[in-house]
């Protein structure tokens, strides 16, 4: 099978990196990833800050895929979370509110079964926090719940923990970390907290390109079936 494209980028609401607000680049940055499992995070759904516009729809749009929604906060009808789209069906969703140990801001994860070209995935994607002592429960608890998936799985998102803390957390549940630089801040990047990690999947290549929009680097990975 020929290779799939899985990435993560935290969009920021669609900042252009001046706080100014450009959703047509931010569609074409999403879709220039060219993205068949695509995890997007800080996204707006009729929020004043971003023209009453559904950001969800706009990626989608842009991209071609199909996309789910969780919600971290709801104010009225104005929401915001992370989006999972891929390019084939999205069943068995299941959104997870993360533990709050500190009292930070709500964090979901999305968790689903993703098919695509015949390949079932199971997906968790999401956007930890950044609070002291909350990111890693956040993480342990997120990893146990897609352990109960079947495989071939695949975690991203925004993690906002270092590789130091990442890796070997990853590496214990049977993860592999597809290997990129610092994707924060964009301008000038000096830490990494964007992964993607498979389990029963290849990494054959990664990278982080230089949208032009948003505080982050999305993270690119090629992956493929594990031989045998």
């Amino acid at each position: 099978m020929p290779p799939l494209r899985v990435a993560t980028f935290n969009v920021k609401h669609g900042d252009d990196g001046c706080g100014r607000i450009d959703l047509r680049r931010m569609a074409e940055a999403c879709a220039a990833l060219s993205a068949d499992v695509l995890a997007i995070q800080e996204v707006d759904r009729y929020a004043g800050r971003t023209g009453f516009r559904d950001e969800m729809r706009v990626i989608a749009r842009a991209t071609g895929l199909q996309a789910v929604f969780g919600q971290c906060i709801r104010r009225r009808w104005r929401t915001y979370g992370n989006v999972l789209l891929a390019r084939g069906p999205i069943s068995d969703v299941e959104v997870i509110r993360l533990p709050r140990p500190s009292g930070g801001e709500q964090r979901v994860a999305i968790l689903a079964r993703v098919d695509v070209d015949g390949l079932g995935l199971s997906v968790a994607a999401t956007h930890l926090s950044f609070r002291p002592g909350e990111g890693l429960p956040q993480l342990e608890l997120l990893l146990d719940a897609l352990a109960r998936r079947d495989g071939p799985r695949v975690l991203t998102g925004d993690l906002n923990l270092g590789p130091e803390v990442v890796e070997p957390a990853v590496t214990a549940a049977g993860y592999v970390l597809a290997p990129t630089g610092p994707t924060f801040p964009a301008g000038a990047p000096r830490t990494r907290i964007d992964f993607v990690a498979v389990s029963g999947l290849e990494v054959l290549a990664a990278s982080t390109p230089r949208p032009g929009v948003s505080d982050h680097l999305p993270v690119v990975a090629e992956v493929t079936a594990a031989p045998g």
